[in-house]
């Protein structure tokens, strides 16, 4: 393969990491009662899922399966329930 292509698989994998890294160190910040109120899982289930997503990247890869999976659910994390939780904060105040 190519090493610029194999640079950009490097910097691609690296990106996903850290998406997933960012997702665990915002749920770590944002207060637990703030998840049920949303009507989502619980700020421990955010936690396992994206601790777990990071272990399965560094243990089988960016681009296998659960590589993949953890990317999905720690982007879901940061688009979707990222937003409401500071909305609800802000709202509060």
């Amino acid at each position: 393969m190519n090493a610029s292509v194999s640079l950009v698989w490097e910097l691609v994998g690296l990106t996903t990491l850290g998406i997933k890294i960012y997702a665990l160190a915002d749920v770590f910040r944002r207060p637990a009662e703030a998840f049920p109120f949303l009507n989502r899982l619980t700020k421990p289930t955010w936690l396992a899922i994206s601790g777990l997503s990071i272990a399965g990247h560094i243990i089988f890869g960016a681009f296998g399966f659960l590589g993949l999976i953890g990317l999905v659910a720690c982007s879901v994390y940061v688009v979707d329930i990222k937003p409401k939780i500071i909305e609800m904060q802000n709202n509060r105040r």
